[in-house]
């Protein structure tokens, strides 16, 4: 069989014109070129003569939007140099900048002022308009990227498309992302024709921004929606982390069952969730089995399950499955870290700690605010007071609120009353809008019979406008 270079230039060389040669460039996307290929066959488009025809210039700014970041400047090229640009011409650009990633948003919000404000566009587009633009904003996920969204949801409201089912999705994904789960649930609510996409959206919004019940929640809500809308493995790998936080035993074991009912393939997002949500529940043994299940374990599982022994004290097995990993060859990231060093603070493993600490420059791994938090909450859960504020002293940058909120906590632990103040003095300032912060000194206050002081800490919280918490002060790690 002739190769599609071959084939294109048969195509060209019988008279074939631009829209037979579209059928090479805008292959199936199981079957789409490589970047090598690709380039070829626009080598041949351009000696041809036909990369100004709408027709081909779609077809090559899809299949090099397809490549994502690596082809996206070919394809804005190819944009730029096409004669005609119609709706589907601009949608294709505008979704190639959103598979892009995060640093093409600009982009992709800049292409979409340009289409509106050209005589030769849609003035307003189409759903499929919003929809990219939308999602381009959401990856990004800055403040510029959060004022461009919802700029463009005003623009979609205007052109009446804000409730359709494709951007009413990207535009719950956007707010989830920006923070904004209120402004989320909003368009969730208003969205009509809900599809498992809307769901899906929603649950994983809630999960990522700490709202762990009203994440368990919608998903009760969905079951009850029955036939109508099934829950896919999408829906599962968004509810269990929140099923985890939420220790919700009955939605976890029913995600577990759902997933063997349906044949879902165990991936890592799945095994982690799965794992976690049995830790979460007390029950260890069933985390393990789906550890040893699991189908080429990742680093992702391997920190599921670290973690999952970690927060029931049971560091030793927490390091054994550590170095099992690192003889398997997996590398570390900075999270697998994280799940390590507070296994051995749970556990107690002091000098263990220490050591994997100092091991991760020889993988690579930079060393971060969380990593030093946990160190501090390793030597303070040990007792050990003063090495902790010298350990926080030596840092090689300036302590954060994570850090000083570790060692808040440890002198919470065992009544230090000198240097919780210290810790509470740097965190009223880097961390002042925490109620946590105020209610832990203001217990320690409580605790040690100083009345007044513990008043001057709550008569502060309400002077700067700061709620109480809802749930106690937890240490960092």
């Amino acid at each position: 069989m002739a190769s599609h270079c071959s084939q294109s230039q048969n195509v060209l060389d019988a008279g074939g014109r631009g829209r037979c040669f579209v059928s090479l460039v805008s292959l199936p996307a199981q079957s789409h070129p490589d970047a090598g290929r690709l380039a070829q066959i626009h080598s041949h488009v351009v000696t041809s003569g036909l990369e100004g025809d709408r027709f081909v210039a779609a077809g090559l700014v899809a299949r090099y939007a397809a490549l994502g970041r690596a082809g996206v400047a070919a394809a804005r090229n190819v944009f730029d140099r096409a004669s005609h640009r119609d709706a589907f011409l601009w949608n294709v650009m505008l979704q190639g900048y959103a598979r892009a990633g995060p640093s093409h948003a600009r982009e992709a919000v800049a292409l979409f002022a340009h289409m509106r404000a050209s005589t030769r566009a849609p003035a307003a587009g189409n759903r499929y308009t919003y929809t990219f633009v939308v999602k381009a904003c959401a990856a990004a996920g800055d403040d510029d990227a959060g004022r461009a969204g919802r700029a463009v949801h005003a623009l979609a409201v205007g052109a009446g498309v804000d409730l359709d089912v494709f951007v009413g999705n990207a535009l719950v994904a956007f707010y989830a992302r920006c923070g904004d789960v209120a402004a989320a649930r909003k368009v969730f609510d208003l969205v009509a024709a809900k599809d498992v996409v809307s769901w899906n959206s929603m649950i994983a919004g809630y999960a990522q921004n700490g709202h762990s019940d009203e994440a368990v929640a919608l998903l009760r809500s969905m079951l009850r929606r029955g036939a109508t809308c099934r829950p896919d493995h999408v829906t599962l790998v968004a509810a269990l982390p929140a099923c985890a936080a939420s220790a919700a035993a009955r939605e976890g074991l029913w995600a577990h069952s759902y997933a063997v009912k349906k044949a879902f393939r165990v991936d890592d997002a799945l095994a982690s969730g799965l794992i976690a949500t049995y830790a979460a529940c007390g029950r260890l043994d069933t985390a393990r089995a789906i550890f040893d299940r699991a189908p080429g374990r990742s680093q992702a599982v391997y920190s599921s399950m670290i973690q999952a022994y970690g927060s029931h004290g049971h560091g030793v097995e927490a390091l054994n499955l550590f170095r099992l990993m690192l003889a398997s060859g997996i590398a570390p990231d900075g999270i697998c870290f994280v799940s390590v060093l507070s296994a051995c603070a749970h556990g107690g493993l002091v000098d263990d700690g220490l050591r994997v600490f100092g091991t991760m420059g020889d993988h690579g791994v930079e060393r971060r605010q969380v990593h030093y938090a946990c160190v501090v909450d390793l030597l303070g859960r040990a007792g050990q007071l003063s090495r902790a504020l010298g350990f926080v002293e030596s840092m090689p940058f300036e302590p954060g609120r994570d850090v000083w909120g570790a060692l808040l906590g440890a002198c919470r632990l065992h009544d230090d009353m000198e240097l919780a103040e210290r810790a509470a003095e740097r965190l009223l300032v880097l961390d002042a809008g925490n109620a946590g912060r105020y209610a832990a000194l203001a217990q320690m206050y409580d605790d040690a019979g100083r009345w007044d002081d513990a008043s001057r800490v709550r008569r502060m919280m309400r002077v700067r406008g700061v709620n109480k918490p809802l749930a106690s002060c937890k240490q960092y790690c």
